[in-house]
């Protein structure tokens, strides 16, 4: 199985401030792309933070998708705009509404005259900045360094700490002296 990487937002540091999605709206700014950004800021009373596409290994879009528009790439899901179809069932199955369908139009030149084509459906979600060297975007551009790549060192560390956590509160309950009597 090949090794997946996102991006994570830490909620407890993200100011909302949208900077992420200005980075990532400029990068996707161009004539064979769709220009939105791939991430989309949740704000409630008490939260803030970008929300992007996981790069499921097992990914529910990339089997929902009836034609391959969507599919692995190396350890990301990527996108192949030219083969969907429209038919949103990407968006359905994608647990983080991390896959949006929108539509664009071409301009196609005949002499002088220029004409729209019909509009065609365009699969938008976060492609991890893939053709950048220097990674996403959006990380980069963050001013509170909310925004983090999470790859296989950071899911190990994590899992590590969540043990010790775990092994330290059984060491205090077990450590308490029980007072209950039962019946």
């Amino acid at each position: 199985m090949l090794e997946n990487k996102f991006v994570l937002a830490d909620p407890g540091t993200c100011i909302g401030c949208k900077t992420c999605m200005a980075a990532c709206l400029v990068k996707h700014f161009n004539k064979n792309d769709i220009p939105l950004p791939r991430l989309n800021l949740v704000q409630t009373v008490t939260v803030s933070a970008p929300i992007l596409c996981h790069h499921c290994d097992d990914a529910p879009c990339v089997a929902s998708c009836p034609v391959g528009a969507l599919y692995f790439d190396g350890g990301r899901v990527a996108v192949s705009a030219e083969r969907c179809i429209g038919c949103k069932s990407c968006e359905m199955a994608c647990p983080f509404g991390a896959v949006e369908i929108k539509s664009r139009s071409n301009q196609v030149s005949l002499g002088s005259i220029n004409v729209s084509t019909a509009p065609q459906p365009f699969p938008v979600k976060c492609d991890l900045c893939a053709d950048r060297p220097e990674g996403p975007c959006c990380i980069e551009a963050c001013p509170t360094n909310s925004l983090h790549l999470v790859d296989r060192e950071v899911r190990t560390d994590n899992l590590k700490r969540k043990r010790v956590e775990a092994a330290q509160a059984e060491e205090s309950i077990s450590s308490v002296p029980l007072t209950a009597t039962i019946a």
